[in-house]
């Protein structure tokens, strides 16, 4: 009998990657999505898919599932530190509310498996002194998105302990690769990056080269979720999921540009500006996470940019339509 799953968020980057290998694997899949980020496009071939607020109980009520549900990914967010000083109110609604409604389904469902995408925006700035951020660090979010990922890993563990379900908090740092959206240039280093080289125009870097960040490639992440689901050492538990390996804006810029054959730094580069609620960088302690699933990130910065790029040059033309 295949195993049936609800993934929110199916229409977006992580969540459609997510869909496809639950589908490659032999399950049944159920997408859910609002399209305000994601694309129809994106929602893998022989997925049911409900286009849905999550952030309103009754559209939820209104959906129909089989009996058995083995497991729900909650990977629906509004994803941008950045917009979510444009719209507090949105990002309650999109983050923290939604959660709370998705937990909501997940008891009426009798469902026992709720897997949580929150963020390293949680943690906010964090010391210079801290090398690398563990778990046990403590949170203190400086954007609207990440106290709204914050209270939402809050509401989760209490919900989860009285209603009996077993949850797993998936801390994702920095994700990037094919799948992303190219059209969103709040969010996404990596994807804001090539999409300024895609259309051959110098990429705008709003903040400091010397800010860093912890790269993960999206199949890496993928790999973590699907050995996660039936693990009970994850159950109840919150983890980093990220490479632990520091990388700085010039780096990634220097990566992105070999891939792209330019030469030039300074003609292709201009920074100005900066981002609200930005952070200069944050690098993950994933030894928890490793102990746990016995895993390590496989894929490197350079290869996976270079696997990104490819689909962006094939998928070219949507992205400009």
């Amino acid at each position: 009998m295949p195993k049936t799953y609800i993934v929110t968020g199916g229409a977006g980057f992580i969540g459609s990657s997510l869909a496809q290998r639950l589908i490659d694997n032999g399950a049944k899949v159920f997408c859910l999505d609002n399209l305000s980020t994601g694309f129809k496009e994106n929602i893998p071939r022989g997925a049911v898919f409900y286009k849905v607020d999550l952030s309103v109980a009754q559209s939820l009520a209104n959906l129909k599932f089989p009996k058995k549900i083995d497991g729900i990914f909650h990977f629906a967010a509004q994803s941008s530190g950045e917009a979510s000083f444009g719209d507090p109110l949105r990002d309650i609604d999109v983050n923290y509310k939604a959660t709370y409604n998705v937990l909501k389904l997940c008891q009426k469902l009798k469902c026992k498996r709720f897997i949580f995408s929150s963020s390293m925006s949680v943690y906010g700035q964090v010391p210079s002194s801290t090398a690398r951020v563990s778990e046990k660090v403590e949170c203190q979010p400086v954007s609207y998105y990440g106290a709204n990922k914050l209270v939402s890993e809050k509401i989760i563990s209490i919900f989860c302990l009285n209603a009996g379900i077993n949850y797993t908090i998936f801390r994702l740092f920095n994700v990037y690769g094919p799948g992303q959206n190219m059209r969103n240039m709040k969010q996404g280093m990596v994807s804001i990056y090539l999409s300024y080289l895609m259309n051959n125009e110098p990429v705008l870097v709003k903040g400091s080269l010397s800010r860093f960040r912890d790269f993960i490639f999206i199949g890496d992440v993928t790999d973590v979720c699907l050995r996660s689901l039936n693990n009970r050492k994850t159950y109840g538990e919150v983890f980093n999921v990220a490479t632990s390996k520091k990388t700085t804006v010039k780096e990634l810029l220097n990566v992105t540009l070999k891939v792209y054959k330019k030469k030039n730094f300074n003609q292709w580069v201009i920074v100005r500006g900066n981002t609200s609620g930005d952070v200069s960088g944050l690098t993950a302690d994933i030894s928890k996470l490793k102990k746990a699933l016995d895993w390590q990130p496989s894929i490197e910065l350079a290869q996976g940019i270079s696997r990104m790029k490819s689909w962006v040059d094939v998928t070219a033309a949507f992205w400009k339509g």
